[in-house]
């Protein structure tokens, strides 16, 4: 692995540690660990249609979603997510403002600092367990 490579691994596996200690919101309960269902990746390709996900994120090599049409676009879904743990997908998932992908725009975070909210949302409600488990599982498939 260059170093190069082993540099942006590095950033990427820490950056979700460092914006939780910087987050604006403080209203999140942190657990340490959770136990999901085994995902279906399918499913879970599913439910990310269904949640309307693609239109702020770019899925690689996904050639059925529409090019993404928020104003304030949100990080392309890629195989960088290989990079981070099931845990800190699902919390960026369940608690968008709680973290921020190091891949996050410019104007997005700057967005999100200003109103202390990330535009992403509170999915909390409208997001079942199951979903989360398929989410995951389908995000592990992207390259």
């Amino acid at each position: 692995m260059s170093a190069a490579r082993a540099l942006l691994a590095l950033v990427l596996l820490l950056a979700p540690i460092a914006a939780r200690a910087q987050s604006p919101r403080a209203d999140y309960q942190v657990v340490d660990t959770i136990v999901l269902p085994k995902g279906d990746p399918a499913a879970g390709r599913q439910a990310f249609q269904d949640l309307k996900c693609h239109v702020c994120h770019r899925v690689a090599g996904e050639k059925d979603f529409a090019a993404p049409i928020a104003d304030l676009k949100g990080p392309d879904l890629n195989a960088m997510l290989q990079l981070q743990t099931a845990s800190d997908i699902a919390g960026a998932i369940i608690a968008p403002s709680h973290s921020l992908s190091v891949r996050t725009s410019e104007a997005v975070k700057a967005q999100m600092w200003r109103q202390g909210l990330s535009p992403m949302g509170d999915f909390s409600r409208a997001l079942t367990v199951r979903q989360l488990a398929d989410l995951l599982a389908y995000f592990r498939t992207l390259r």
